[in-house]
């Protein structure tokens, strides 16, 4: 019986911010398919993830450089959805759209919310692999 070759995927780098109660861990992984951008969103007992490919990490840092740079507190949030899921990438007037990013195998979506506590950016994906 021959034994099966596994790789485990191996941790490029790692950082963790704390952000008032939540932590937030960024890994660079890379495993035998290529590299990856692990991102985790820990908060109240409860863990979020999502998984970046190598080729989509740039264009995730330019959507979410977007939104920091855009985000302010003089600006107006208002949603870009045109109600059936889809953004329509054009922003509200003095608010910010909600955008899409589209890789080879995911397809990633950025919201502005608020809420009592303030502002927030939910990042969600859909897709496989």
């Amino acid at each position: 019986m021959a034994a099966a070759h596994i790789t485990a995927d191996r941790e490029v780098v790692s950082k963790t911010l704390k952000v008032e109660s939540k932590l937030f861990y960024l890994d660079l992984k890379e495993n035998s398919r290529g590299r990856y951008l692990k991102i985790s969103e820990k908060a109240a007992g409860t863990r979020s993830t999502i998984i970046v490919p190598a080729m989509g990490i740039g264009w995730f840092i330019e959507v979410l450089s977007y939104y920091v740079t855009n985000g302010g507190a003089e600006n107006q949030i208002a949603s870009g959805s045109d109600g059936n899921g889809e953004g329509n990438n054009a922003p509200p007037a003095g608010g910010l759209a909600s955008k899409e990013l589209q890789t080879e195998t995911k397809l990633f979506f950025f919201d502005v919310g608020e809420n009592a506590r303030g502002r927030f950016l939910r990042i969600s994906e859909r897709g496989g692999a």
